[in-house]
């Protein structure tokens, strides 16, 4: 160990070597106290005003508060601070949560991964069980009703408790920026047991009839809509509206629900471009004029391909800068534009 002095001024820092032995360092609020053996720190201690925390490299850490143990920590044997594998690793007390307080218990995975919470409230009530091979999660209240569930996705855990990510603040309780999965449904209920909260989320966005704080919400890919755009009939609506739409999320979800084939149908286009087979590269042009074109597409360019087993014909959207039929067809196949200009191209052995 090298012990280091910075900004006692010129000619008075220090810079010395220590093989065994201890060193305190006194401040205002704390007292550091460092254990040295064989030029490696193996134990430190910190105290303060309200807390004492006391660190073994490779073995655990510690912390009192009042006397009280309020956090432990166990490291895997040989290393510093790495976790330690295949059991609890972590306990940590008087955590608030729901109105209380409990404990989590943190256990790892054989490969060293965070892997499983346990809360529990204390009076002994079980809070919930975390872990992230499970796809359902359940969250008690202190009295043991049920207050959440979660369903369809895989729940992120790290070294931060679930119970302290949890926002009550927010609609879902902040499950969106805690879920792994892309798809999941949420149900919340209140201390008499009503459900005050219930959806869906698809893509990572809310999706379809939600009930939200006890009121009813409809959402299409994330975007908040009125209840008859969202139950009405997307043959009545009028195609060149939406493609006006300003909210480019709430544009690009309606005109999936409608579908490129029945856009077509609704609106005038013109044929760029064809193939042997029958394929189009399509263009519909907005209708907008030079002053209002601010975030939405002047032009925009369709490729119609036909399977050649079923003959089923797709709608697809492409770039608006695309040429070619054939250009169209190779950005679908995941090529970059810059690369389909400079003439890449994929060549399939057979289409199915």
């Amino acid at each position: 160990m090298y012990l280091l002095s910075r900004y006692a001024g010129w000619g008075r820092n220090f810079w010395t070597r220590i093989d065994n032995g201890t060193v305190e360092v006194h401040t205002t609020d704390e007292h550091l106290h460092i254990t040295v053996q064989n030029g490696l720190v193996v134990e430190q201690t910190t105290r303060t005003k309200d807390e004492y925390t006391a660190l073994r490299y490779g073995q655990e850490c510690t912390t009192r508060k009042a006397n009280k143990m309020i956090n432990e920590a166990y490291f895997e044997p040989g290393t510093l601070q790495a976790i330690k594998r295949g059991g609890l690793w972590k306990r940590v007390r008087g955590i608030p949560f729901c109105g209380s307080q409990g404990t989590v218990e943190c256990y790892s995975t054989s490969s060293g991964a965070y892997g499983k919470e346990i809360f529990t409230y204390n009076n002994g009530n079980l809070g919930y069980i975390a872990a992230i091979w499970r796809k359902k999660l359940q969250v008690r209240r202190p009295d043991g009703k049920l207050w959440i569930v979660v369903k369809g996705g895989k729940v992120s855990l790290n070294r931060r408790p679930l119970a302290n990510k949890i926002d009550s603040g927010a609609n879902d309780l902040g499950f969106r920026h805690i879920m792994r999965g892309r798809n999941w449904e949420i149900t919340i209920y209140d201390e008499s047991g009503k459900i005050v909260t219930q959806g869906k989320v698809e893509n990572s966005q809310k999706q379809g009839k939600w009930l939200e704080d006890g009121k009813v919400s409809y959402y299409l890919s994330g975007v908040k809509v009125s209840r008859q755009l969202y139950e009405e009939n997307p043959s009545k609506w009028d195609g060149y509206e939406v493609l006006r739409i300003p909210n480019a999320q709430l544009r690009c979800s309606l005109l999936n629900k409608m579908g490129y084939d029945k856009l077509l149908s609704k609106v005038k286009h013109k044929v760029i471009d064809t193939s042997d087979d029958g394929g189009q590269l399509l263009q519909i042009d907005t209708g907008l004029d030079g002053h209002s074109t601010r975030g939405l597409d002047r032009i925009m360019r369709l490729l119609k391909v036909i399977c050649p087993s079923t003959k089923q014909v797709y709608v697809l959207r492409v770039p608006p800068n695309i040429e070619t039929y054939q250009q169209a067809r190779q950005w679908t196949f995941g090529l970059r534009e810059a690369s389909i200009k400079q003439g890449v191209f994929l060549e399939l052995v057979k289409e199915t």
